[in-house]
């Protein structure tokens, strides 16, 4: 073989092998050193106040080591500016598939969904309910349950909300479950764990609302439901799997704390997709299932 060719080689596979130790030693052996959003409840906050929160303490507990934080909000360049410049070795919560991290097994799924108060004499409970025609709808622009209210001709019912907003001025969730207890709208689309904690918040217990969780179905809607994972830099397998071990060992612990902060949740196994029913058949026809 070529000198040349025998010394790359070398030069390569030494440069892999480093950047692997490497990539192994950025996990601070001594500190649970997390990625956090100082002010985003129900996930998380300077205080400790959110379930990611009190899933990091768990995971420390377990590690026997203490948990310290990188807050940044969670924005446009949030992975960057904590994770990958190792400011910290983990991110609670991130979304399945995420490319910008290495994901864990899931712990979690949630879900969009429709929510409104028992008090108003609403009887939705499906997104193609006659009902809706003749209510008031709050839905955030831009989300994707205003895929399912286009599918079913109800943009025309819709108060939209902006899909960015600057949070130390207004938050949207709340903003929007303040409109549903001022009756601005009749019924709300949107994210289960922050719509459900804005209510008990004002304090709306389980008894006085409704929350119906849109899955994914074949109807032609896109995705509603999502897996939560945590997410560590690329490389970084022998961290994952550890994590991965905590995870599935913990499950029932996480399941507890998720809860405690009432985040409405549905079962990480999910049965079988929906199939083809009158209003698949009702959107392939090009007509509104709503009268």
């Amino acid at each position: 073989m070529n000198p040349l060719l025998i010394i790359l080689l070398a030069f390569f596979l030494t440069n892999k092998s480093n950047a692997r130790e490497s990539a192994i030693e950025a996990v601070d052996q001594n500190h649970l050193r997390v990625c956090a959003d100082p002010a985003n409840l129900p996930f998380s906050n300077e205080k400790g106040e959110g379930f990611e929160n009190d899933i990091a303490e768990l995971l420390g507990s377990k590690l026997d080591i203490p948990v310290v934080y990188e807050f940044f909000p969670q924005v446009i360049g949030y992975v960057r500016n904590t994770l990958n410049k190792k400011k910290c070795d983990i991110i609670i919560g991130i979304t399945a598939g995420n490319d910008l991290v290495l994901n864990t097994v899931p712990y979690m799924r949630w879900s969009y969904g429709m929510l409104y108060l028992k008090e108003n004499g609403i009887d939705v409970d499906r997104p193609n309910h006659p009902q809706l025609a003749e209510l008031s709808i709050g839905v955030q622009a831009g989300t994707p349950p205003t895929f399912v209210l286009q599918r079913y001709n109800l943009m025309g019912r819709v108060r939209p909300y902006n899909l960015t907003f600057d949070p130390r001025k207004a938050v949207i969730g709340e903003s929007m479950i303040d409109d549903l207890i001022d009756g601005l709208v009749d019924i709300v689309f949107m994210s289960g764990p922050i719509a459900v904690h804005y209510l008990e918040k004002k304090g709306y217990d389980k008894s006085k609302y409704q929350f119906i969780p849109l899955e994914t179905t074949d109807q032609g809607w896109g995705r509603m439901d999502y897996y939560t994972t945590m997410g560590v830099r690329d490389g970084e397998t022998d961290w994952k799997k550890k994590l991965n071990k905590f995870i599935k060992e913990n499950q029932k612990d996480i399941d507890k704390i998720l809860a405690k902060h009432n985040i409405p949740i549905l079962s990480l196994k999910p049965g079988k997709r929906k199939k083809k029913d009158s209003t698949t058949e009702a959107l392939i026809k090009g007509r509104a299932p709503v009268q």
